[in-house]
């Protein structure tokens, strides 16, 4: 499908803001950006004067199709409380794709999402990316290993600290997620050992015995996907620092509700962070330092930061107005909205294919009725790979 938008506003990311911008499609690719492109051979040329358009809107971290909405504990997928060490599953085996919540995300102009196993276990699974259109979810799949779950603080205490078994404190989590780790390692130099032992003449290599779980955390250890770690207070921010440090970790902390407390420390270290949920209650001990001052203290200090809604634990469709809200607390524009486009695409290893308004990548665009940031202007359209997923071209 070959066909073009005008007279918008485009909010590239990539670039400045373009007035009276044409977008060119074809074959679910953006295929030119700007005033003045060429539109020959499209098949449909719409005028959308008066309306704004950014790259589609992602939310990094959420737990969609993993813990349903409006069907209680039958759709609750998201954390499997056998064990503390739980590398092996993938958020991708647990999402139903017609949970609400994926409709609710492309009403808002949300076209990906970054879907994660709950935060019950010290390591909790993979994390998937998936579109939002469509409802096989292979299809929807745009990496079904994104990053390492990994949780800190008080969730897996008081899951594990129930049944009576490590780990029970801080110290305990801790020691779980290094043990991990120092166990994936040695059987990475294991395997290399087995690849490369030198054979007698005429002698066969035997087999190697693959370990899956340990080969998960091997990824991380190798930096092909980062370790993504749910840390609210700043101890167990820098527990996670520590800890990737010991191992050379690449490291996303996560939720970071104390994040703006100790800013200079994460800038200086260069570790990006998703923050959120925003503008909610403080349910528990770790989040009596949130702050909806926190995402301008970030900015100010030159951390790297995405927001996320934690959906379901705020609604998932939330995501716009949360950064709309950061502006009103300080946050820049174009922070705001890197913060739900090339951030999080950066993140998840994706700004290949998504996070701006660029020639050669996904053509994933949300349409407002009006500029973005204003509470009123709705999302009239939303684009997955070209397709209307939401409103019509």
């Amino acid at each position: 499908m070959h066909y073009a938008i005008t007279d918008v506003t485009a909010h590239t990311v990539c670039n400045d803001t373009i007035e009276g911008c044409t977008v060119v499609v074809r074959d679910g690719i953006i295929a030119a950006v700007g005033r003045d492109v060429p539109t020959e051979g499209a098949e449909e040329i719409s005028s959308l004067a008066g309306c704004h358009v950014t790259p589609g809107i992602i939310d990094a971290h959420c737990h969609v199709g993993v813990f349903n909405e409006g069907v209680g504990e039958v759709g609750m997928d998201g954390n499997d409380y056998s064990d503390p060490l739980t590398p092996e599953i993938r958020a991708l085996d647990g999402i139903y794709p017609d949970d609400e919540a994926f409709g609710d995300a492309r009403k808002a102009g949300i076209t990906t999402l970054g879907i994660a196993p709950g935060s019950a276990n010290v390591i909790g699974g993979q994390i998937a990316a998936l579109k939002t259109g469509g409802n096989i979810t292979e299809e929807m799949t745009i990496s079904d290993y994104v990053g390492l779950k990994c949780a800190f603080g008080e969730n897996p205490k008081r899951v594990y600290g129930q049944k009576g078994k490590m780990p029970v404190t801080r110290m305990g989590v801790t020691a779980k997620l290094r043990m991990a780790l120092m166990e994936a390692r040695l059987y990475g130099e294991r395997k290399e050992h087995h690849r490369t032992a030198p054979l007698k003449e005429g002698e066969a290599r035997a087999p190697f015995k693959t370990d899956y779980r340990r080969e998960v955390v091997l990824r991380v250890l190798r930096r092909e996907v980062p370790l993504r770690a749910h840390a609210h207070r700043m101890d167990d921010i820098q527990s996670a620092v520590r800890v990737a440090e010991e191992f050379g970790l690449d490291l996303v902390v996560e939720h970071c509700t104390e994040g703006h407390l100790i800013a200079d420390f994460l800038a200086r270290k260069g570790i990006p962070v998703i923050i959120g949920p925003l503008d909610g209650t403080k349910p528990k001990v770790e989040l009596r330092n949130a702050s909806m001052e926190g995402a301008r203290k970030l900015e100010e200090a030159g951390v790297s930061f995405a927001v996320m809604t934690d959906a379901p634990v705020k609604r998932v469709g939330s995501l716009i107005d949360d950064i709309r809200n950061c502006v009103r607390h300080g946050v820049s524009r174009e922070a705001a909205l890197r913060a739900v486009t090339a951030v999080p695409a950066a993140i998840m290893g994706l700004s290949g294919r998504i996070g701006s308004l660029e020639a050669g990548k996904d053509a994933d665009m949300a349409v407002f009725e009006d500029d973005p940031f204003d509470f009123m202007s709705g999302v009239r359209l939303t684009l997955v790979g070209g397709k209307a997923v939401h409103g019509q071209l």
